[in-house]
């Protein structure tokens, strides 16, 4: 198809009447997903929020499977299909889902509703070489075609840690895109619209759609890996000296590894990381991918690999070269301090004598509106600066106070809220499960709760003979429905 075609194309579809459809591949490709979804009550974490309804595309894959963006179902109770952009709504099922790499499959029991459906030519690669990129679009039941102008290729990290991967800038005119939206080469799809900004989307690319098609397929879903380094430049002569190293300087000094990640234990701090899976590393972290150009080092551990791959790293170590084996693992967001993104699992609280505990994460601070980043309580802006820190083994999470429900028995701290929590009864604590058992050890008959330093009231002291009795009637006061949840 002409590029230049393609405006003229989107007026014509534009003037057909509602029931007319051009005849191209794409409608029988393209249907489109409605999603009921229900998020949790960040505030009120014993609570859901109200339906709502988002929208996007499915695109059609060969074994009546449909392919789409996976944030879209977040939460979601009841998800329906609409061929043609028009309905009957057919119910449909998730067959499988990655949050990280942010793809997930869909079908439907209805019989017959793939009969005049066909699966989307997908390509093995998106090569800026391509011509006649577009990407297509239903829009009131109307085909639509939006030129697209490939601009330029990123690593992206994905919207649930932890995951890396190529992205690739389109410069395009789609109007409110980013749903899933394929974009094709010709007749072939090489990647779909994750997000838009302007007139710029953000598409997946084809190679990792087929990486993770291929990977469902597979007996047991390995998931995807993340090498989970720490390093900094290498490009000072007198640094590169130092280490051992003659010449032009080269690979990049390993800092620190994530604990428990792919290669901790494996690349130590002061290694000179030289190659990896045959790659040469530069002064920069970067190295020369064969379709995208120069591309940071960590995009090695995704792009054709799996969890449970090994890599060869060629390193300098104590000034001598030597090679070392590092076997992929899948970090999940839940190893970060304070995780990113919570898929799929309700935020774990407890209700104590009126106050309310859950852990922190970022879902949590995201309740503060858009400009999340700058309304959030000062103390709570400072951790989140430490939101991709990793856990240690004395803080595998922080436990945040969000309010206190007025009683009584709580009288002389209504106003608390914010508070990060250091101990219960001189016990450190990093999780609710903790927590919990530390109430079950009063101190001399009071129950000691201290805060890590901040604004305000720095310990709360209560008394623990009255405590579980105090508890149930605040609940029942307030219509808490249940005291705890845990999550696994």
């Amino acid at each position: 198809m002409n590029k230049l075609l393609l405006p003229f194309l989107s007026l014509l579809l534009l003037a057909l009447p509602a029931g007319a459809r051009p005849d191209h591949p794409a409608e029988y490709q393209l249907v489109t997903v409605r999603v009921t979804y229900q998020a949790w009550n960040e505030y009120r974490p014993w609570q859901k929020a109200k339906p709502r309804n988002r929208t996007c595309l499915g695109t059609v894959m060969p074994g009546n499977r449909i392919l789409v963006p996976a944030a879209y179902l977040d939460d979601a109770t009841l998800i329906q299909l609409e061929k043609f952009d028009r309905p009957p709504r057919i119910p449909a099922r998730i067959v499988h889902c990655d949050n990280q790499v942010g793809l997930a499959i869909l079908t439907t029991d209805e019989p017959g509703f793939f009969d005049n459906l066909k699966p989307v030519d997908l390509a093995e690669t998106a090569d800026a070489e391509g011509e006649d990129f577009y990407c297509v679009a239903w829009k009131s039941s109307q085909l639509t075609f939006s030129s697209c102008r490939w601009s330029q290729v990123k690593v992206f990290k994905s919207s649930v840690p932890y995951f890396g991967y190529a992205g690739i800038y389109f410069i395009t005119d789609l109007k409110s895109g980013g749903r899933g939206e394929p974009v094709f080469s010709g007749d072939r799809m090489i990647g779909i619209a994750r997000s838009q900004s302007g007139n710029r989307i953000t598409v997946i690319p084809a190679e990792l759609i087929q990486a993770y098609l291929h990977a469902v397929d597979l007996p047991e879903y390995p998931s995807f890996g993340r090498l989970g380094i720490d390093y900094q430049y290498n490009r000072g002569k007198a640094q590169a000296a130092h280490f051992g190293q003659t010449g032009a300087p080269a690979g990049i000094l390993i800092r620190s590894c994530f604990p428990n990640g792919s290669a901790d234990g494996i690349l130590l701090p002061d290694d000179i990381l030289l190659e990896l899976d045959g790659h040469a590393i530069n002064s920069q972290g970067d190295y020369l991918h064969p379709r995208y150009g120069l591309m940071g080092l960590n995009l090695i551990a995704t792009d054709g690999h799996y969890a449970g791959d090994v890599l060869t790293a060629k390193v300098l170590r104590n000034k001598e070269e030597t090679t070392v084996e590092v076997p992929l693992k899948n970090t999940q967001p839940s190893a970060a301090l304070i995780p990113a993104a919570r898929p799929d699992l309700p935020p774990p609280y407890l209700v104590a004598g009126g106050f309310v505990f859950r852990e922190l994460d970022v879902p949590y601070l995201k309740a503060w509106g858009k400009d999340w980043e700058n309304n959030i309580p000062p103390t709570l802006r400072i951790l989140n600066e430490m939101r991709s820190e990793s856990p240690t083994p004395e803080q595998q999470r922080l436990i945040v106070l969000t309010d206190v429900f007025p009683d009584d028995y709580n009288l002389g701290y209504h106003e608390m809220a914010q508070n990060i929590v250091k101990s219960v009864n001189g016990r450190s604590i990093d999780s609710i499960r903790e927590m919990e058992e530390a109430f079950q050890h009063p101190e001399d008959g009071f129950h000691v709760i201290e805060f890590l330093p901040g604004y305000g009231t720095s310990k709360v002291i209560l008394d623990a003979a009255p405590f579980k009795d105090a508890t149930a009637a605040i609940m029942e006061k307030y219509q808490i429905p249940t005291r705890i949840r845990l999550n696994p």
